[in-house]
């Protein structure tokens, strides 16, 4: 069995599944080589480069493990003709959801205490300020209500913050919620334009699926209350960049913390930091913790695979039946 890591220099991964599978096993690729290390291997853990369809056909693949939830890297129908399995891991209960939540937290705090100017203070000698605003007795609205959104919310619960969360259905969705986490709103996504007029932050927390791409638009920015914080910890392409730079040059925001781009790597110089703007590297889910909770379940999955069970979390479990016969050898 070859296991193809399309990411180079993730060390810690690495050794995860070559602990697991043998070092021997895990080929490093990326973008530019994928194409062609997918034709001697078994498996792909895509990390964040995205799968073409020329990676997918023709090949002995047999399954997309992702190393994490997000699966928009992947032609999932491109995945499912050429009869390869794909899977993720949820977020909640292996450090990642627990892991970005605790960033999006320390974001919020650090845009409306004013963190980075109040290190520039100290290095220049001056302890009179900045003024900060505290998270107690502010309103969060947090967009985006799934794994991780929960995992904020339990989070903030001890800030003194009122909470408000949008999903897509709302209170009437069938998702099971952890009733313990104690929130003030909860609506539908029709009546997001409603609740961002409240809020002092808002959290970006729901997946790039087509729906929610470019969802904060120029409408939804123009309707935030003024001098509100945006925080992004989902995916780049949630947040409508154009809308983001007007809102933040207008000082409707008076400022943004993002951990994801449009682009990854984003340009350090890009017109947005000309504004307050905090930037972390795609970082949320990059904790010891995660990594290790994500890689245990990794592992297991490939594991189900190669004695013949379905991996868990499949995504298109109907092309099970095709590997079952064709590449297990089973009628």
């Amino acid at each position: 069995m070859r296991i193809a890591l399309a990411v180079r220099g993730f060390s810690h991964v690495r050794r995860i599944l070559g602990l697991a599978f043998g070092d021997e096993a895990i080929v490093e690729c990326d973008a530019s080589d994928i194409i062609d290390v997918a034709r001697e291997v078994d498996d792909i853990v895509p990390i964040m480069t995205r799968i073409p369809e020329a990676a997918l056909a023709g090949g002995r693949v047999k399954l997309i493990q992702q190393y994490g939830v997000g699966l928009e890297i992947v032609d999932l129908d491109a995945a499912t003709r050429a009869g390869i399995l794909v899977a993720n891991v949820p977020s909640v209960g292996s450090g990642n959801a627990e892991s970005v939540a605790e960033l999006a937290v320390s974001l919020m705090m650090m845009l409306g205490r004013q963190i980075p100017l109040a290190l520039e203070r100290f290095r220049e000698r001056r302890f009179s300020g900045p003024m900060g605003r505290a998270l107690w007795g502010s309103t969060v609205v947090i967009l985006g209500y799934g794994g991780i959104g929960e995992e904020i919310a339990r989070r903030l619960g001890g800030f003194g913050a009122r909470l408000i969360v949008v999903s897509r259905r709302g209170p009437t969705s069938d998702r099971a919620r952890d009733t313990s986490v104690k929130i003030d709103r909860h609506v539908s996504a029709a009546q997001t334009l409603e609740v961002v007029r409240e809020a002092d932050y808002l959290v970006v927390a729901g997946p790039a699926t087509p729906d929610n791409i470019g969802m904060v638009d120029a409408r939804m920015l123009g309707a935030i209350k003024a001098g509100a914080f945006l925080v992004n910890i989902a995916r780049g392409q949630v947040v409508d960049y154009a809308a983001l730079l007007i809102a933040l040059d207008s000082g409707r925001l008076a400022g943004a913390a993002l951990d994801v781009f449009w682009q990854e790597p984003f340009d350090p110089e890009d017109a947005l930091f000309r504004y307050n703007v905090i930037a972390t590297p795609h970082v949320g889910g990059v904790t010891e913790e995660s990594l290790n909770g994500i890689g245990a379940a990794v592992v297991q999955n490939i594991e189900r695979l190669f004695r013949g069970d379905l991996p868990d979390n499949c995504v298109n479990a109907g092309v099970w039946p095709r590997i079952r016969q064709e590449v297990l050898g089973e009628q």
